[in-house]
């Protein structure tokens, strides 16, 4: 039997390559998926306008979420322009997207603070959310967000800067970090929505 590309050897070479092939699909997402490692969307707070506010209130947008306050001073309001400009990419896409501040500090921040604070950087889509010390802390654990409360002496709150991607059924997609570009996220961004067409 010949040994060419069609031979005994050259189709062990082809299965080969076709199980490396499948070992190794081609990433799909620039940003890190959490598809099927975090939770769905969920959650029962007060909107920055003192509305009672659910998971379901946002559902058919996709959802930017993360854990900061009104007094940050470094990663919060980086994160808000960031995330503002990421959402000024999207264009016409811009519409189905929201942007959700959970406040880590809801004895501090109102309503009315978080109002002021997140129409500062993005009025049409950033929307801030607080709630119960209790109700903040279980969300934070369910999406394994890291924060240390502040020290009586102290306004700062040590917390993560991630910001989690929820699809518009809620379900939890993509994490981006401060270490990706707008560009990236915005790339990504763009996908899940054509994605999402299909």
């Amino acid at each position: 039997m010949p040994n060419g590309l069609f031979g005994t050897r050259g189709l062990k070479l082809l299965c080969l390559v076709l199980m490396l092939v499948g070992c190794n699909p081609e990433k799909q997402w620039q940003l890190q998926e959490i598809t099927g490692h975090l939770p769905d969307l969920r959650f029962s707070l007060m909107s920055d306008t003192g509305q009672a506010v659910t998971d379901q209130t946002y559902h058919g947008y996709l959802v930017m979420l993360f854990f900061g306050f009104t007094n940050c001073q470094a990663e919060c309001p980086t994160a808000l322009f960031r995330l503002a400009k990421i959402v000024q990419r999207l264009g016409v896409n811009a519409n189905r997207t929201r942007i959700l501040l959970v406040t880590l500090d809801p004895g501090r921040d109102t309503p009315q603070a978080l109002h002021r604070y997140v129409t500062a950087f993005d009025a049409g889509h950033a929307i801030g959310l607080t709630g119960a010390d209790s109700e903040i802390e279980n969300l934070a654990k369910r999406y394994r967000a890291a924060y240390r409360p502040k020290k009586p002496d102290s306004d700062d709150i040590v917390h993560s800067a991630a910001v989690y991607i929820f699809d518009t059924q809620g379900h939890a997609r993509l994490l981006a970090t401060p270490d990706d570009t707008i560009e990236t996220v915005a790339n990504d961004l763009r996908h899940l929505l054509d994605s999402l067409r299909l």
